[in-house]
């Protein structure tokens, strides 16, 4: 069988408007304080914040870990500034305090 020069063509453009349709955008980003010290670091998929996020004080310790799937936050880990969490936190409004040493109350 045949194709036309035209057909063929139009067959290669639907092609090409599909696939840039289903394209998946991933972006690193990496946020700073005017004192240079990182703020957050992350990744966002198609402008949606996905995976895990770190967010760090101005003076650079890592403060929260957050997870978010598809643009919704799941949950976050807050730390103090030895990097020992202290809190854990989820969308469903649960919440488990921990003693510095680590261990859950």
């Amino acid at each position: 069988m045949k194709f036309s020069g035209t057909i063929a063509l139009t067959i290669c453009c639907i092609c090409l408007i599909f696939n840039s349709c289903n394209t998946v955008f991933v972006q690193k980003i990496n946020t700073f304080y005017s004192n240079g010290n990182k703020k957050e670091k992350g990744k966002l998929k198609n402008g949606k914040k996905v995976g895990h996020w770190f967010i760090y004080t101005d003076t650079g310790w890592m403060e929260k870990r957050e997870k978010w799937i598809d643009g919704n936050w799941i949950w976050t880990i807050t730390y103090n500034e030895k990097h020992e969490k202290i809190e854990w936190t989820d969308n469903k409004g649960n919440r488990k305090s921990f003693k510095p040493c680590g261990c859950s109350h």
